[in-house]
């Protein structure tokens, strides 16, 4: 009998060897945070963004995910949806319109004084 337990403890001396092995493991891996950090890298949607055919692909996905959010509102009634999605197009058009005309009155400022009078204080 005293050789099972013998046994048995020679198992579990091999498991606490195995666990210090994953410790030496474990501060390798930490002084290979040493070595210089990896340049930051960019979202994925601005990347998208910056090229053409992203722009195009996320204007195509907003103006579904517009009209499919209309459609729940409208409940399958097209006149209801026809007026949500008229009044959308509307305000959309103004909104366009104040924000073209603000930055060009902003670029016509900064061509006369030579820089936004409105950020000097």
């Amino acid at each position: 009998m005293a050789q099972k337990k013998t046994t048995s403890n020679s198992k579990s001396t091999s498991t606490r060897s195995s666990g210090s092995s994953k410790k030496t493991t474990v501060s390798s891996r930490a002084s290979s945070k040493n070595l210089p950090p990896e340049p930051d890298k960019e979202p994925i949607l601005s990347v998208i963004w910056s090229y053409s055919w992203g722009k195009i692909l996320y204007l195509i996905v907003g103006i579904l995910l517009l009209v499919g959010i209309d459609l729940l509102f409208s409940m399958d009634n097209y006149d209801r949806f026809f007026i949500i999605l008229g009044i959308e197009i509307i305000a959309a058009m103004l909104i366009g319109w104040l924000v073209y005309f603000l930055l060009d009155r902003k670029k016509q400022r900064e061509a006369v004084f030579g820089s936004d009078p409105s950020e000097e204080v």
